[in-house]
Protein backbone atom coordinates (compact mmCIF):
# COMPACT_ATOMS: atom_id res chain seq x y z
CA UNK A 1 0.00 0.00 0.00
CA UNK A 2 1.01 3.74 -0.82
CA UNK A 3 2.20 5.90 1.54
CA UNK A 4 1.03 9.61 1.64
CA UNK A 5 3.82 12.09 2.42
CA UNK A 6 2.83 14.32 5.62
CA UNK A 7 4.24 17.54 6.39
CA UNK A 8 7.82 15.99 8.07
CA UNK A 9 8.06 13.29 4.89
CA UNK A 10 7.93 16.38 2.78
CA UNK A 11 10.56 18.38 4.67
CA UNK A 12 12.91 15.76 4.85
CA UNK A 13 12.79 15.37 0.81
CA UNK A 14 12.88 19.20 0.22
CA UNK A 15 15.87 19.35 2.85
CA UNK A 16 17.99 16.49 1.95
CA UNK A 17 17.72 17.64 -1.99
CA UNK A 18 18.64 20.72 -1.34
CA UNK A 19 21.77 19.75 0.62
CA UNK A 20 22.84 18.33 -3.01
CA UNK A 21 21.67 21.41 -4.95
CA UNK A 22 24.08 23.16 -2.27
CA UNK A 23 26.95 20.74 -2.40
CA UNK A 24 26.72 18.52 -4.80
CA UNK A 25 25.22 20.90 -7.73
CA UNK A 26 26.66 23.76 -6.75
CA UNK A 27 23.90 26.20 -7.72
CA UNK A 28 23.51 30.07 -6.62
CA UNK A 29 21.03 30.21 -3.80
CA UNK A 30 18.21 31.85 -5.95
CA UNK A 31 18.29 28.66 -8.57
CA UNK A 32 18.43 26.24 -5.18
CA UNK A 33 15.58 28.46 -3.77
CA UNK A 34 13.36 28.44 -7.03
CA UNK A 35 14.12 24.20 -7.51
CA UNK A 36 12.89 23.49 -3.99
CA UNK A 37 9.57 25.56 -4.74
CA UNK A 38 8.71 23.18 -8.02
CA UNK A 39 9.85 19.70 -6.08
CA UNK A 40 7.45 20.97 -3.10
CA UNK A 41 5.04 21.98 -5.63
CA UNK A 42 5.09 18.22 -7.27
CA UNK A 43 5.60 16.58 -3.91
CA UNK A 44 2.49 17.97 -2.53
CA UNK A 45 0.83 16.93 -5.99
CA UNK A 46 1.85 13.36 -5.44
CA UNK A 47 0.99 13.74 -1.96
CA UNK A 48 -2.56 14.42 -2.44
CA UNK A 49 -2.62 11.20 -4.77
CA UNK A 50 -0.97 9.21 -1.61
CA UNK A 51 2.39 8.23 -3.86
CA UNK A 52 5.32 8.73 -2.26
CA UNK A 53 8.85 10.03 -4.74
CA UNK A 54 10.44 6.92 -4.77
CA UNK A 55 7.19 5.27 -5.79
CA UNK A 56 5.98 7.38 -8.51
CA UNK A 57 6.17 6.32 -11.73
CA UNK A 58 6.17 7.67 -15.30
CA UNK A 59 2.23 7.42 -15.46
CA UNK A 60 2.11 9.72 -12.49
CA UNK A 61 4.49 11.95 -13.76
CA UNK A 62 2.42 12.52 -16.85
CA UNK A 63 -0.44 12.94 -14.54
CA UNK A 64 1.72 15.79 -13.44
CA UNK A 65 2.58 17.39 -16.47
CA UNK A 66 -0.92 17.24 -17.55
CA UNK A 67 -2.34 18.63 -14.30
CA UNK A 68 0.22 21.54 -15.05
CA UNK A 69 -0.96 22.40 -18.19
CA UNK A 70 -4.74 22.40 -16.49
CA UNK A 71 -3.63 25.26 -14.77
CA UNK A 72 -2.83 27.60 -18.04
CA UNK A 73 1.15 27.11 -17.28
CA UNK A 74 3.58 28.32 -20.59
CA UNK A 75 5.73 25.60 -21.65
CA UNK A 76 8.46 27.24 -20.37
CA UNK A 77 7.57 26.87 -16.94
CA UNK A 78 6.23 23.55 -17.16
CA UNK A 79 10.02 22.55 -19.29
CA UNK A 80 11.50 23.94 -16.25
CA UNK A 81 9.50 22.43 -13.81
CA UNK A 82 9.91 18.86 -15.81
CA UNK A 83 13.83 20.01 -15.57
CA UNK A 84 13.01 19.99 -11.45
CA UNK A 85 11.09 16.53 -11.63
CA UNK A 86 14.34 14.99 -13.52
CA UNK A 87 16.98 16.60 -11.14
CA UNK A 88 15.26 14.81 -8.36
CA UNK A 89 14.62 11.32 -9.76
CA UNK A 90 18.27 10.59 -10.83
CA UNK A 91 19.36 11.61 -7.62
CA UNK A 92 17.30 9.22 -5.39
CA UNK A 93 18.52 6.30 -7.82
CA UNK A 94 21.71 7.52 -7.55
CA UNK A 95 21.35 7.53 -3.44
CA UNK A 96 20.24 4.12 -3.88
CA UNK A 97 16.67 5.61 -2.61
CA UNK A 98 14.46 4.63 -5.47
CA UNK A 99 14.85 1.78 -8.30
CA UNK A 100 13.63 3.71 -11.04
CA UNK A 101 13.81 6.82 -12.68
CA UNK A 102 10.20 7.79 -14.19
CA UNK A 103 11.24 10.78 -16.22
CA UNK A 104 13.92 8.38 -18.16
CA UNK A 105 11.97 8.73 -21.61
CA UNK A 106 10.23 11.83 -21.31
CA UNK A 107 10.79 14.54 -23.32
CA UNK A 108 10.03 17.94 -22.46
CA UNK A 109 7.28 20.43 -24.06
CA UNK A 110 8.31 22.17 -27.29
CA UNK A 111 8.10 26.34 -26.32
CA UNK A 112 8.67 29.03 -28.55
CA UNK A 113 12.09 30.29 -29.54
CA UNK A 114 12.38 33.73 -27.46
CA UNK A 115 14.64 36.16 -28.88
CA UNK A 116 16.67 37.64 -26.00
CA UNK A 117 15.56 41.64 -25.50
CA UNK A 118 18.49 44.17 -25.67
CA UNK A 119 19.28 47.56 -25.64
CA UNK A 120 21.43 49.20 -28.48
CA UNK A 121 25.12 50.41 -28.42
CA UNK A 122 23.52 54.03 -28.24
CA UNK A 123 20.92 53.37 -25.64
CA UNK A 124 23.45 51.80 -23.79
CA UNK A 125 25.55 54.96 -23.83
CA UNK A 126 22.85 56.94 -23.02
CA UNK A 127 21.72 55.26 -19.92
CA UNK A 128 25.42 55.26 -18.34
CA UNK A 129 26.04 58.96 -19.38
CA UNK A 130 23.31 59.55 -18.09
CA UNK A 131 24.21 57.99 -15.15
CA UNK A 132 27.39 59.51 -14.61
CA UNK A 133 25.95 62.90 -14.92
CA UNK A 134 23.61 62.73 -12.48
CA UNK A 135 25.84 60.83 -9.85
CA UNK A 136 28.61 64.00 -10.46
CA UNK A 137 25.49 66.58 -10.22
CA UNK A 138 24.63 65.74 -6.55
CA UNK A 139 26.22 65.38 -3.02
CA UNK A 140 25.73 64.11 0.38
CA UNK A 141 24.40 60.33 0.75
CA UNK A 142 22.65 60.61 -2.85
CA UNK A 143 26.16 60.65 -3.95
CA UNK A 144 27.45 57.96 -2.74
CA UNK A 145 24.95 55.62 -3.30
CA UNK A 146 24.80 56.74 -6.95
CA UNK A 147 28.71 56.27 -7.37
CA UNK A 148 28.03 53.14 -6.54
CA UNK A 149 24.81 52.50 -8.93
CA UNK A 150 27.07 54.15 -11.85
CA UNK A 151 29.88 51.64 -11.04
CA UNK A 152 27.81 48.87 -10.54
CA UNK A 153 25.64 49.59 -14.19
CA UNK A 154 29.05 49.71 -15.64
CA UNK A 155 30.62 46.59 -14.35
CA UNK A 156 27.42 45.13 -15.60
CA UNK A 157 27.56 46.14 -19.21
CA UNK A 158 31.09 46.05 -19.31
CA UNK A 159 31.37 42.15 -17.90
CA UNK A 160 27.76 40.53 -18.82
CA UNK A 161 27.86 38.98 -15.54
CA UNK A 162 24.92 37.64 -13.85
CA UNK A 163 23.26 39.69 -10.89
CA UNK A 164 23.74 36.25 -8.65
CA UNK A 165 27.41 36.85 -9.40
CA UNK A 166 27.67 40.44 -9.51
CA UNK A 167 26.21 40.61 -5.46
CA UNK A 168 28.28 38.16 -4.53
CA UNK A 169 31.45 39.19 -5.95
CA UNK A 170 34.44 40.18 -3.44
CA UNK A 171 36.37 43.18 -3.13
CA UNK A 172 39.64 41.15 -3.83
CA UNK A 173 37.70 39.55 -6.95
CA UNK A 174 38.55 42.64 -8.82
CA UNK A 175 41.93 43.69 -10.18
CA UNK A 176 42.31 47.14 -11.48
CA UNK A 177 45.60 46.95 -12.46
CA UNK A 178 45.68 43.69 -14.75
CA UNK A 179 41.84 44.84 -15.67
CA UNK A 180 40.46 41.42 -15.13
CA UNK A 181 37.37 40.25 -12.33
CA UNK A 182 37.50 37.00 -10.94
CA UNK A 183 33.24 35.92 -11.06
CA UNK A 184 32.40 32.72 -9.21
CA UNK A 185 29.86 30.94 -11.87
CA UNK A 186 26.73 28.18 -12.27
CA UNK A 187 28.18 25.41 -10.42
CA UNK A 188 31.21 26.63 -8.88
CA UNK A 189 33.03 27.42 -11.96
CA UNK A 190 35.34 30.31 -11.78
CA UNK A 191 35.81 32.47 -14.69
CA UNK A 192 37.91 35.57 -15.51
CA UNK A 193 36.16 38.39 -17.81
CA UNK A 194 38.16 41.70 -18.85
CA UNK A 195 37.16 44.65 -17.20
CA UNK A 196 37.20 47.87 -20.19
CA UNK A 197 38.44 51.08 -18.85
CA UNK A 198 35.26 53.14 -18.34
CA UNK A 199 34.08 50.34 -15.85
CA UNK A 200 37.34 50.62 -13.72
CA UNK A 201 37.67 54.20 -14.06
CA UNK A 202 34.30 54.24 -12.30
CA UNK A 203 34.78 51.21 -9.86
CA UNK A 204 38.06 53.18 -8.75
CA UNK A 205 36.07 56.11 -7.72
CA UNK A 206 33.20 53.90 -6.02
CA UNK A 207 36.46 52.35 -4.11
CA UNK A 208 37.70 55.88 -3.05
CA UNK A 209 34.74 58.12 -2.28
CA UNK A 210 31.64 55.91 -1.92
CA UNK A 211 32.78 52.52 -0.59
CA UNK A 212 34.69 53.29 2.34
CA UNK A 213 31.60 55.08 3.92
CA UNK A 214 29.18 52.23 3.44
CA UNK A 215 31.55 49.83 4.72
CA UNK A 216 30.71 49.52 8.25
CA UNK A 217 31.71 45.96 9.40
CA UNK A 218 34.56 45.57 7.06
CA UNK A 219 32.86 43.27 4.55
CA UNK A 220 34.75 41.39 1.93
CA UNK A 221 31.63 42.07 -0.79
CA UNK A 222 32.61 44.70 -3.27
CA UNK A 223 29.17 46.47 -3.85
CA UNK A 224 27.11 47.46 -0.48
CA UNK A 225 23.88 48.85 1.01
CA UNK A 226 23.49 52.16 3.21
CA UNK A 227 23.79 49.64 6.33
CA UNK A 228 27.46 47.88 4.56
CA UNK A 229 25.44 44.94 4.13
CA UNK A 230 25.91 43.00 0.92
CA UNK A 231 23.50 44.01 -2.15
CA UNK A 232 20.71 41.49 -2.52
CA UNK A 233 19.77 40.28 -5.74
CA UNK A 234 16.53 41.76 -5.90
CA UNK A 235 18.12 45.46 -4.67
CA UNK A 236 20.06 45.61 -7.69
CA UNK A 237 17.33 44.41 -10.44
CA UNK A 238 14.88 46.76 -8.80
CA UNK A 239 17.49 49.60 -9.27
CA UNK A 240 18.56 48.73 -12.89
CA UNK A 241 14.55 48.70 -13.66
CA UNK A 242 14.55 52.06 -11.72
CA UNK A 243 17.25 53.42 -14.13
CA UNK A 244 16.16 52.68 -17.08
CA UNK A 245 12.72 53.52 -16.90
CA UNK A 246 13.77 56.57 -15.75
CA UNK A 247 16.76 57.59 -18.69
CA UNK A 248 15.35 55.29 -21.29
CA UNK A 249 11.42 55.05 -20.26
CA UNK A 250 12.07 51.19 -20.94
CA UNK A 251 12.25 49.18 -17.89
CA UNK A 252 14.99 46.32 -18.17
CA UNK A 253 16.58 43.99 -15.97
CA UNK A 254 20.35 43.23 -15.31
CA UNK A 255 19.50 39.88 -17.40
CA UNK A 256 18.94 42.58 -20.33
CA UNK A 257 22.23 44.30 -19.99
CA UNK A 258 23.95 40.86 -20.25
CA UNK A 259 22.13 40.02 -23.81
CA UNK A 260 22.90 43.25 -24.96
CA UNK A 261 27.14 42.75 -23.55
CA UNK A 262 26.82 39.58 -25.60
CA UNK A 263 24.96 40.95 -28.67
CA UNK A 264 26.97 44.26 -28.91
CA UNK A 265 30.33 41.82 -28.53
CA UNK A 266 29.18 39.88 -31.15
CA UNK A 267 28.20 42.74 -33.78
CA UNK A 268 31.59 44.36 -33.16
CA UNK A 269 33.10 41.27 -34.53
CA UNK A 270 33.79 39.10 -31.46
CA UNK A 271 33.14 35.22 -32.20
CA UNK A 272 31.05 32.56 -30.33
CA UNK A 273 33.83 31.05 -28.67
CA UNK A 274 35.12 33.71 -26.71
CA UNK A 275 31.29 35.06 -25.95
CA UNK A 276 30.66 31.58 -24.61
CA UNK A 277 33.39 32.03 -22.08
CA UNK A 278 33.24 35.57 -21.01
CA UNK A 279 29.35 34.39 -20.44
CA UNK A 280 30.09 31.41 -18.40
CA UNK A 281 27.74 29.34 -20.58
CA UNK A 282 28.26 25.66 -20.33
CA UNK A 283 27.22 24.66 -24.20
CA UNK A 284 28.05 26.66 -27.11
CA UNK A 285 24.13 26.30 -27.85
CA UNK A 286 22.84 28.56 -25.44
CA UNK A 287 25.26 31.07 -27.19
CA UNK A 288 24.22 30.68 -30.47
CA UNK A 289 20.64 32.39 -29.93
CA UNK A 290 22.83 35.88 -29.98
CA UNK A 291 23.12 34.84 -33.67
CA UNK A 292 19.97 35.82 -34.47
CA UNK A 293 19.96 39.10 -33.36
CA UNK A 294 23.19 40.42 -35.48
CA UNK A 295 21.29 39.46 -38.67
CA UNK A 296 20.25 42.48 -39.86
CA UNK A 297 23.76 44.32 -39.14
CA UNK A 298 25.63 41.24 -40.43
CA UNK A 299 23.57 41.59 -43.65
CA UNK A 300 24.62 45.73 -43.94
CA UNK A 301 27.88 44.84 -43.61
CA UNK A 302 28.21 42.12 -46.53
CA UNK A 303 26.42 44.39 -48.17
CA UNK A 304 28.49 46.64 -47.90
CA UNK A 305 32.03 44.96 -48.09
CA UNK A 306 31.14 41.96 -50.59
CA UNK A 307 32.51 43.50 -54.01
CA UNK A 308 30.07 41.42 -56.08
CA UNK A 309 26.73 41.93 -53.25
CA UNK A 310 25.33 44.44 -55.39
CA UNK A 311 24.15 44.96 -59.05
CA UNK A 312 24.13 48.38 -60.44
CA UNK A 313 23.69 49.38 -57.03
CA UNK A 314 20.96 47.70 -56.40
CA UNK A 315 20.67 45.26 -53.35
CA UNK A 316 20.26 41.53 -54.82
CA UNK A 317 18.56 40.42 -51.76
Amino acid sequence: MNESLNGKDMKRWLDTFVIYLRTERGLLESSVKAYAEDLRNYLEFLSQREVSPEQAGIEMVVNYLAWLQGQSLSPATISRRLTVIRVFHRFLVREGLASRDPTLHLMSPKQPQMLPQFLSVQETTNLLENLRSIASSVSGEKSMLLIRDYAMLELLYATGIRVGELVNLKVDSVNLETGFVRVLGKGGKERLVPLGSTAAEALRRYLKESRPLLDKNGSPYLFLSRRGKNLRRETVIRLVERYTDLILDRKMSPHKIRHSFATHLLQGGADLRSIQELLGHARITTTQKYTHLVTPHLRQTYLEAHPRAKRNGKDLG
